[in-house]
């Protein structure tokens, strides 16, 4: 039997409370974007080309997951940077996403649906990274 190890990558940032962490899965083919608390817009371009750059060693047909958990409603300013990357990463072969979601509280995920739907794609909201990673699991090959 021969086992294959798979290879992730992780591009985490953390500057005082705001984080973001970037995860490429190439064996699962998937991208794992968590994201915390944003304070500006050079933050925001800055995830926004962390993925994209992420998107490039995957294969078209990837999913993603995205953690939103502590991710907290920006202004309507950033939702271009949400829209923008969004449409790169479905450019770039996405195929599935799944959001993790607070079970209460801020509903930031919200802004993430406005920007999917008007890039022509639906995610599902979950509220644990467990549930999402066997909802996609369950659908990869």
């Amino acid at each position: 039997m021969h086992l294959r190890q798979a290879v992730i990558e992780s591009v985490p940032i953390t500057k005082g409370i705001i984080m973001y962490d970037i995860k490429t899965d190439t064996e699962k083919n998937r991208i794992t974007i968590t994201i915390g608390k944003v304070e500006s817009e050079s933050e925001i371009q800055e995830i926004a080309r962390s993925v994209q750059s992420a998107c490039r060693r995957l294969k078209k047909g990837f999913t993603c997951i995205t953690d939103l958990r502590r991710y907290e409603l920006q202004d309507d300013q950033f939702e271009i940077y949400v829209k923008e990357t969004q449409a790169v990463m479905v450019q770039a072969g996405l195929s599935r996403v799944v959001r993790v979601r607070r079970e209460t509280g801020l509903l930031g995920h919200f802004q993430f649906d406005n920007a999917s739907s008007e890039v022509g794609y639906h995610a599902q909201n979950v509220t644990t990274l467990e549930e999402a990673e066997r909802i996609l699991d369950a659908e990869t090959p």
